[in-house]
């Protein structure tokens, strides 16, 4: 099974020069609690924006730069979204995980290889250069929601969404 998972604002946007547009602490306790011990596909954009490379997981990377190399054994550069999905299978008992960035997103959604979508509706409009694409969300249910509230830890109110395909 392979899910993505996303964090958006009302205004569909989902980050600003590489980084997410809010402080979400309640948000990214959950995504450890998610991914822990899966595997991660991202674009090389977004591996470049984390902080360091993320704990217990499996980090495949897409790129179109044949020459990016990692000398990391949680780390695996591949040339396209195909073939990261190919190469997630491999690790057998791990879930795949989408997680960014904007195109990687939208070709994972217009190949229909998702199967379910973790998505953080954050309450708010920031400013930002990266958008989640428009989808149509009728192929999609809504399985769970789970509400937090802005306060110490949460810059903004957000809900935790998870939709499943019909």
């Amino acid at each position: 099974m392979t899910s993505l998972v996303v964090a958006v604002a009302e205004n569909n946007i989902i980050g600003i020069q590489g980084k997410l547009p809010w402080r979400l602490s309640d948000d990214l306790k959950f995504f450890k609690h998610l991914t822990e011990n899966h595997v991660l596909i991202m674009g090389r954009k977004t591996f470049e924006s984390l902080p360091k490379k993320l704990p217990n997981r499996v980090h495949i990377i897409v790129t179109r730069n044949r020459k990016y190399n990692l000398d990391d054994d949680d780390c695996f550069v591949v040339s396209c979204l195909d073939e990261a999905l190919d190469f997630s299978k491999t690790f057998f008992g791990k879930q795949a995980f989408v997680i960014g960035g904007g195109e990687i997103y939208q070709q994972a959604l217009e190949k229909k290889i998702v199967d379910k979508i973790y998505m953080t509706r954050v309450k708010a409009k920031p400013e930002g250069d990266t958008f989640f694409m428009n989808t149509n969300w009728d192929n999609w249910q809504e399985k769970s929601r789970t509400s937090f509230f802005k306060g110490e830890k949460n810059e903004f109110d957000f809900d935790i969404v998870e939709l499943i395909k019909k």
